[in-house]
């Protein structure tokens, strides 16, 4: 086997192991003064309990990458197992082009991030630190405020569910 057929099969392997890795799915929301962008995110987890922190891995062409270092602050909107149709729409075009909120209930953080009115909980960030990762960002960040808004089972990303990764 020559080493390009060996590095394609290793790469096939990886990426199926990774396949079987759990992740919930989350709104990212960021803003730019009156313009409030959000996006679907899969890679993250929490990293602190003193203080709580959590990370979150975004991929370095994103809109949403640029305005979250921008103003050093996003939200997370925990998104509930009947929301995959939220996670799509977030998903599926940059808000550089397009205003997200339009029709979709929101409020504002106390830092200003916009989240979902109907998401299971949402989390107020301030970015404490960022590491490049191949070709995302890391951004740990302190949760400065959160609140819990309904009970229920969150979502969890399953491939299948999306046309395109989430991250």
């Amino acid at each position: 086997m020559d080493r390009d057929s060996h590095d394609l099969q290793d790469r096939s392997s990886i990426l199926g192991a990774l396949g079987y890795f759990t992740h919930g799915v989350y709104i990212v929301g960021t803003r730019r003064g009156r313009q409030h962008n959000a996006m679907t995110a899969s890679w993250v987890m929490q990293t602190s309990e003193r203080p709580p922190a959590v990370a979150v891995a975004i991929k370095n062409d994103r809109y949403t990458h640029d305005l979250a270092l921008e103003t050093g602050t996003f939200s997370l909107s925990v998104l509930g197992e009947d929301q995959v149709n939220a996670a799509t729409y977030f998903a599926e075009t940059s808000g550089e082009y397009h205003e997200k909120f339009v029709g979709v209930p929101f409020g504002l953080t106390p830092s200003g991030s916009p989240y979902l009115l109907d998401c299971l909980a949402y989390l107020d960030c301030r970015i404490l630190d960022t590491a490049r990762a191949g070709d995302h960002t890391v951004m740990v960040a302190e949760i400065t405020a959160a609140d819990t808004l309904t009970h229920d089972v969150p979502l969890t990303y399953d491939p299948s569910e999306y046309e395109q990764a989430l991250s």
